[in-house]
């Protein structure tokens, strides 16, 4: 499935499995393929585009005569081809499948739907900013009327049993709810049962003159497989006679009924007293487990897509009896299963007015409220009979739907179902941090007054990597004691990778203690110690106890380091320097690792070495790889920064003279054999020059924003000359679809030495070294129950310690040489 940025006639439409799009009668659009080009990122879709505009006369003329135009239009489309090409679309998901052969048209299986295409919002961390974690509240009096006037101070939330601290509370506004899926369950219902679902729905749809609320889709399981309509539409007339005629088109979903290891619910013990199921097999009983899917796959589908969402099931659901495949047991399938539901904000609805067949008078029903609470672990004692709680009723109330068993009239049960979704009330709150995976937390929303009663999701499984797990050294020392521990163990390149400092190791001491340790590893470790360190403060031996500068003398630093940047900078020649790039990276979360924690090792070790040359032109740079010693690992985002050259002082200083930004001195300091003076920077503005860009997120897009940041400016204060700056930066929050605000990227610092170096016989103050450290948010591939889709995992490091040597100037020189004569019969050289 991949992520179309491009519109397709006038209104939207989503495509079908077997690559159909419907919209209403004013554009007829299209069947279009899909060509994968090896394992190139590069696709083109083949279009073939057919707009047909009504007037407002369309809309008179009769059924019969617009059907057939529709099918004079789809049969045109195999006549007028428009191709239309995309390059370099990347594919957010990866599927399961095997790719096809080059130029092979691949079939659109049900589960690889369109991502949502809205626009990525950025919140400033400096912002009050939503939870975590995202519940839809329904209000209802005493009378069930939804409740338009509940405040904030009227609700209160608990976290197992304990008051939640709400961050968010917003009433739900038209159109909040998105989508609305009626399924039609033909395995479940007898025949006679079934006619009469599939009459009341259609009754249903042609209400209003078919005119739907909220975009609707069917969804038909039938003994064969899964089927559904072609799109969402708030058209019910064609909804209607899509059901009438049939038209629904496979999912691809097709039941097997093969026996499969896993969880087997047996008559006998396990039953609670009085409760006896049916002794009978029937293909209930077989494909129970691939209908639950059904709703698994549906939370997935929606994750992507903004608002809330309603699934509402005509029938009692599967049977509590039967082979679950679920490898490693029941509990896997609840936590994934509640927590893409709450995920997708999902409410789900279950309607059926008659009695399951799993039951008969001789046999007790089993009463699904005993089942209504979490499990919180696989040795949960209630646990023990544990097929009921993935029950459709359970699922139901648990989400904070409802339960309809006493009307016969369905559709008014579906109407009903369709209000109750769309009048809501949104909160947000943070977890608490969880110590381990799969901590469930059962949630309780009340109100103040004994006339309004509540419904949420009844719990939450809490997971580590919902926030940040940095490493914990095993000591943190200064800069005097890491130098007595190197005396003492020249060798030691583990215990290096498990310390920190307090303070800054300068460059100078750097290439001391370095000179003092034998092996690579080991002097390797103290690089990546060291770097660590750059935005601390310095050692005391690099402190000078000098007077403070007045504030005249402040303002002459400034004005020279402003006129050095605008009058020295600026001549810098066109250059060639070599770029040795030390690159440190965190142990990445292994294939048999749950994305819901960090690895245990959470050390930087350096993974590669590389040397590029560095080509500084017209005040641009470039660099082009030449060598590389060590192994990349695959799937690692990669760590680039431009503008050191140049632009990034002259950025920041005039950032610094704009807005509500700051700049104040802070310490003298030795730095390269020069006393400088230090400033502490804060940029404010509104729109700032330093940027920073990430990717990817989990839909495949790349995270891009110019937040506000703050750093070091190490000025020598005759010249004006920088010979050191560092920028720390908080790139802020994105607001996901489903609400949950997310940090992709925890941080993204950069720190830049600069120095005396030749070039063509001239002196300039460029870079010596820098350091670039980064934490961001890991994507995971998760592959589940047929499902492939991307999570965020735990945060990862990337580390750059970069040298900048061998400077030389760009270009050539000659000379005129007089009185030269050719000798002949002699090559020239």
């Amino acid at each position: 499935m991949w992520n179309l940025r491009a519109k397709i006639a006038s209104s939207p439409g989503k495509y079908s499995p077997k690559g159909l799009i419907r919209t209403s009668p004013e554009s007829l659009v299209i069947r279009f393929r899909r060509t994968r080009e090896s394992f190139s990122p590069s696709f083109t879709y083949e279009v073939m585009h057919l707009k047909l505009r009504c007037s407002k006369l369309c809309y008179a003329i009769d059924r019969r005569r617009l059907n057939l135009m529709r099918l004079i239009a789809v049969l045109s489309l195999l006549v007028v081809p428009l191709r239309i090409g995309f390059a370099q679309a990347i594919p957010p998901y990866q599927s399961s499948e095997p790719s096809s052969a080059t130029g092979q048209t691949q079939s659109i299986e049900w589960w690889q739907f369109p991502l949502s295409e809205q626009r990525t919002e950025i919140m400033s961390t400096s912002e009050k900013r939503e939870g975590l974690v995202h519940l839809d509240v329904s209000a209802k009096n005493q009378l069930g009327e939804t409740v338009e006037a509940l405040k904030a101070e009227d609700l209160k939330l608990l976290q197992d049993e304990s008051a939640t601290k709400i961050l968010s509370f917003e009433r739900s506004k038209p159109g909040d709810l998105s989508e609305v899926t009626l399924v039609l369950d033909e395995v479940d219902l007898s025949p006679e049962q079934f006619i009469s679902v599939r009459m009341e729905v259609l009754g249903f749809l042609r209400r209003d003159r078919g005119v739907l609320a909220q975009p609707v889709s069917i969804l038909w399981i039938k003994p064969d497989g899964v089927y559904r309509s072609p799109f969402p539409s708030t058209d019910g007339f064609f909804l209607a006679d899509d059901i009438e005629s049939d038209n629904v088109v496979s999912t691809g979903w097709v039941f097997r009924p093969t026996q499969k290891a896993g969880t087997t619910l047996r008559t006998g013990g396990d039953l609670p007293p009085g409760a006896v199921l049916r002794s009978s097999i029937t293909i209930r009983d077989i494909v129970w487990s691939e209908v639950l899917h059904v709703i698994y796959a549906q939370a997935a589908m929606w994750r992507d897509k903004p608002g809330r969402k309603a699934l509402i099931w005509f029938g009692y659901g599967w049977s509590v009896r039967g082979v679950l495949d679920a490898n490693g047991g029941v509990f896997p399938v609840l936590v994934e299963l509640a927590t893409r539901m709450r995920e997708s904000r999902m409410v789900l609805y279950e309607v059926s007015p008659w009695p399951d067949p799993e039951f008969s008078d001789s046999r007790p029903k089993i009463d699904y409220h005993q089942f209504l609470s979490g499990v919180r672990s696989p040795l949960d004692p209630a646990f023990k009979w544990p097929i009921p709680y993935l029950s459709l009723p359970v699922l139901a109330i648990r989400s904070g739907g409802l339960v309809l068993d006493k009307s016969k009239d369905l559709g008014d049960e579906a109407a009903r179902c369709i209000a109750d979704a769309a009048e809501f009330y949104t909160v947000s709150f943070d977890p608490p941090h969880a110590a381990q995976s799969d901590e469930y937390r059962d949630l309780e929303a009340k109100s103040g007054s004994p006339e309004v009663s509540l419904r949420t999701t009844r719990g939450y499984y809490n997971q580590p990597v919902l926030y940040d797990q940095p490493r914990t050294p095993e000591k943190k020392l200064k800069v005097a004691e890491l130098q007595e521990l190197i005396q003492t163990n020249r060798t030691a390149s583990r215990n290096l990778e498990s310390l920190q400092l307090s303070e800054r190791l300068s460059t100078a001491q750097l290439g001391k203690l370095t000179k003092s340790l034998h092996g690579r590893k080991a002097q390797t470790a103290l690089i990546g110690l060291a770097d660590e360190s750059v935005f601390l403060g310095p050692s005391k031996e690099e402190s000078p106890a000098l007077a403070s500068p007045d504030d005249q003398m402040k303002e002459q630093i400034i004005a020279r380091a402003e006129k050095y940047l605008d009058e020295v900078a600026p001549t810098l020649p066109d250059f060639s320097a070599d770029a040795v790039t030390v690159k440190f990276e965190q142990q990445s979360v292994g294939k048999k690792d749950t994305w819901k924690t960090a690895p245990a090792d959470r050390d930087l070790r350096q993974t590669v070495s590389e040397q590029s040359n560095l080509l500084y032109r017209n005040g641009r740079e470039q660099r082009s790889l030449e060598k590389v010693n060590g192994k990349r690992i695959a799937g690692r985002n990669e760590l680039n920064y431009f503008g050191i050259f140049g632009p990034l002082l002259k950025f920041i200083l005039d950032d610094v003279r704009r807005g509500n930004s700051k700049l104040t001195w802070i310490r003298w300091e030795q730095l390269n054999q020069e006393v400088v003076a230090v400033f502490r920077y804060s940029v404010r503005s509104e729109n700032p020059r330093y940027g920073v860009t990430s990717c990817c997120l989990v839909d495949g897009a790349r995270f891009e924003t110019f937040p506000e940041h703050h750093g070091e400016l190490a000025i020598v204060p005759a010249s004006g000359a920088v010979l050191r700056i560092t920028v720390e930066s908080d790139p802020g929050w994105i607001r996901e679809a489903d609400l949950s605000p997310v940090r992709p990227v925890l941080f993204s610092d950069l720190m830049v030495e600069y120095g005396p170096v030749d070039i063509g016989g001239r002196i300039f103050i460029c870079p010596k070294r820098s350091v670039a450290i980064t934490r961001t948010r890991t994507v995971v591939p998760i592959s589940f129950w047929g499902m492939d889709f991307k999570v965020y995992g735990p945060y990862q490091t990337l580390m750059n310690d970069t040298t900048y040597l061998h400077y030389h100037k760009f270009g050539s020189e000659f000379r005129i040489l007089p009185d030269f004569t050719v000798v002949p019969d002699k090559k020239i050289h």
